[in-house]
């Protein structure tokens, strides 16, 4: 039984079928090694596609999306709320300066305790009030002077009163110069 194609190529029938049976054990073993593979993978694959507790990964990213939604809702809420905490701090006095004097000294060398004081608070708009705390042997006095865009504009502040804006108008912009040394 001889074949013209062997014969062409010069081979000998039995060094072909030797040939023959060494390159099947060879794609044998080959395709062990690859089903080994593919079993490995496909059990990945499955362990990826139903996750540790049996659910499926379609269920998991769906879950994820929903808490994402969930998560910007809420960013929503927060911004709204944060718009509203904006507006009260705004609004409330932040920049506060306080002078302590003694009213009744005719000499700066006799003192009376400093027990009279300015106290001015003033919001970021620098609107606020002056509260003027006059202290004597008889009484207290307090006095009660509005501010509105750092001036007051109904009546002529005493020198004490003046140095205490003074100091609040200057809180506010060592403030806004140093935001850093504010927070602390």
């Amino acid at each position: 039984m001889n074949s013209r194609i062997l014969e062409f190529f010069n081979i000998k029938l039995d060094a072909f079928i030797v040939f023959m049976c060494i390159a099947l054990v060879v794609m044998s073993i080959t395709l062990f090694f690859l089903l080994l593979d593919y079993l490995k993978i496909r059990k990945k694959y499955m362990e990826f596609m139903t996750g540790e507790s049996g659910k499926s990964l379609e269920y998991t990213i769906y879950k994820r999306f929903r808490e994402i939604d969930e998560l910007k809702v809420g960013q929503k809420d927060n911004d709204a709320q944060i718009e509203i905490i904006y507006n009260l701090v705004r609004k409330s006095y932040n920049k506060i300066g306080i002078y302590r004097y003694d009213a009744f000294s005719i000499d700066n060398n006799i003192s009376g305790g400093s027990l009279s004081f300015a106290l001015a608070m003033l919001n970021s708009e620098d609107n606020g009030f002056i509260l003027n705390t006059i202290h004597n042997r008889a009484g207290c006095h307090v006095y009660m002077k509005e501010i509105k865009n750092g001036l007051c504009e109904e009546s002529v502040l005493a020198q004490e009163e003046n140095i205490a804006l003074q100091m609040a108008l200057d809180s506010g912009r060592e403030k806004k110069e140093n935001p850093e040394e504010s927070k602390e």
